[in-house]
């Protein structure tokens, strides 16, 4: 039997779309009565009956999709049981089991979370933004980031232009993008992404938190845009990718220049230190043992080794980087009664 929060928590999704005044989805409550009585056949079929009804809003949806994964989990349906989780999943990505269940159930669960997150289906709605030059705003277009399932079928837009009263506005769903056209300056909307039952898959904004749209120019603006002087333009040539390049070129060349010279003074410490061991009447060397002298003179020689080459690195690095910055400098390109002109200036 389910256990004591369990209960609560159906009741609960049972008085939810009461106190906000929806239209309650009459198959599911009957579904859930069977769930609880084991009746788990019965109970497969109010789900389908509560699935099929047109314009289940979000909660409801997802509650029918995870009953209807555990009811099948529960008549041995694996795939069955996984498939439904995996449309769950993808439209509440978060979302855990409302209940404490067997094995036969969690493991499908678990399973759908797991392909969910590799494939990275999650299903969103985002808006498209609008253009830099568009100098009124024509429409608003969203589009889902990921249909795996091939679930969305139009969107709802909900309106508001101007401050005028709210309308609502369907388009279906191409391309995995949807647009309604509007008029005004500033537009509040907000859109749902529907299914071919006109369910809610998910949302972009809510009625009380809207997206708001506002034309990016105005008219007044525009002449001066189009007419700004051409040293704007040549002013943006330093963050070109050529002039990216030389910066990072540079800084390998730095960093590669510090190194070397470290690991030149650490060679020229170590021969020296094997130079100048005191020495006896006979000539021999007193002041190190024959081991402490080979490990001098390896350290010397592996040090060195290191200094040349990344000395070598800081060249060829600046070196690329001067190009580069020279390649990055402003170019300008006009017609003249001879050709076409370049013209540039080097920094």
């Amino acid at each position: 039997m389910p256990s004591s929060r369990l209960l609560a928590v159906l009741t609960a999704m049972v008085l939810t779309p009461l106190a906000w005044g929806e239209a309650p989805n009459t198959e599911l409550p009957r579904a859930r009565r069977l769930l609880e009585s084991l009746r788990y056949t019965e109970a497969a079929r109010a789900l389908e009956a509560a699935r099929a009804r047109p314009g289940n809003d979000q909660d409801t949806l997802l509650e029918i999709l995870e009953l209807q994964g555990v009811v099948a989990a529960m008549l041995q349906q694996p795939a069955k049981a996984r498939a439904e989780f995996q449309t769950l999943l993808v439209l509440a990505p978060d979302r855990q089991l409302k209940g404490d269940y067997a094995p036969r159930v969690v493991t499908p669960f678990f399973e759908a979370k797991a392909w969910v997150t590799d494939q990275q289906a999650a299903l969103r709605l985002e808006a498209v933004p609008t253009g830099l030059h568009d100098t009124s705003l024509e429409r608003i277009t969203v589009r889902t980031t990921a249909d795996l399932l091939k679930l969305g079928r139009a969107v709802r837009f909900h309106l508001s232009e101007d401050g005028a009263p709210w309308r609502q506005q369907e388009s279906p769903l191409s391309g995995g993008q949807s647009a309604v056209a509007v008029k005004g300056r500033r537009v509040q909307w907000w859109a749902e992404l529907l299914d071919e039952r006109q369910a809610v898959l998910t949302t972009v904004g809510s009625a009380t938190a809207p997206q708001t749209a506002n034309a990016p120019l105005s008219q007044a603006l525009m002449p001066a845009l189009t007419s700004a002087p051409e040293d704007s333009a040549v002013n943006t040539a330093p963050s070109s990718p050529w002039r990216r390049a030389a910066y990072v070129c540079l800084g390998v060349a730095v960093g590669s220049g510090a190194a070397g010279g470290y690991f030149g003074l650490r060679s020229r410490s170590a021969r020296a230190d094997v130079e100048g061991a005191a020495v006896n009447e006979q000539g021999q060397t007193t002041g190190l043992t024959q081991k402490e002298a080979y490990a001098l003179d390896d350290r010397a020689r592996s040090s060195a080794r290191l200094a040349n080459i990344l000395l070598g690195v800081a060249g060829a690095a600046t070196l690329a980087g001067g190009t580069f910055w020279v390649l990055g400098a402003p170019v300008k390109v006009s017609a003249t009664p001879a050709g076409v002109v370049l013209q540039g200036e080097l920094p």
